[in-house]
């Protein structure tokens, strides 16, 4: 008995037929990587603004720590922590000063005292408040008797420094600023 082939429909021909994508289902995934990348868009604005804001506190924090680094290296009678006579509060302020963005080493960058006008931006904010105590002060665990300027050395044996920075927010720093940072520390006689 001879058979006769049978003609079995080849299911490889009708694949390769049908392999690929249609222009609709190009179309279709198109548009959903569209929607994915747009929802990603505000996400890598948020991490540019936070990388902004990290950038100033982390320099307005080393701003801070430097001046209480300089303070606790000076004489405890010396200019820069002295309460001025009459008063009970000796205060600095200080504002650091971009300058010239495109000049190297200019003399307008830096902390300055008094009017920062025509020397650049101002970025920072420095003010360090002085206080000084008798040691007696410290009877009921809290510095609350600040002295007179104009007491005699010999009594004055604590002074509470405060350093407050605070960024400011312009043009050359619009997403950071408005931020404050405290630093307090005593420094013994």
């Amino acid at each position: 008995m001879c058979r006769k082939p049978l003609h079995l429909h080849d299911p490889r021909s009708e694949r390769a037929a049908e392999s690929g994508f249609s222009l609709i289902e190009a179309l279709v995934a198109s548009v959903i990587l569209l929607f994915i990348a747009l929802a990603l868009i505000p996400l890598f604005t948020r991490a540019m603004r936070d990388n902004v804001q990290g950038n100033d506190a982390t320099q307005e924090t080393n701003h801070g720590k430097a001046r209480e680094e300089l303070v606790l290296q000076l004489p405890f009678n010396n200019q820069g922590v002295v309460v001025p006579a009459g008063q009970v509060l000796g205060e600095t302020v200080e504002a650091w000063t971009q300058g010239a963005p495109n000049v190297i080493n200019d003399a307008n960058e830096g902390w300055l005292q008094g009017s920062t006008a025509g020397r650049g931006l101002a970025l920072w904010t420095r003010t360090t408040d002085v206080r000084q105590y008798g040691v007696a002060d410290l009877d009921d665990g809290r510095l609350d008797t600040a002295l007179p300027g104009d007491t005699q050395p010999i009594f004055v044996q604590l002074k509470e420094v405060e350093v407050r920075m605070e960024s400011a927010r312009n043009a050359a720093n619009p997403l950071g600023g408005g931020r404050r940072l405290t630093f307090r520390m005593i420094k013994p006689f």
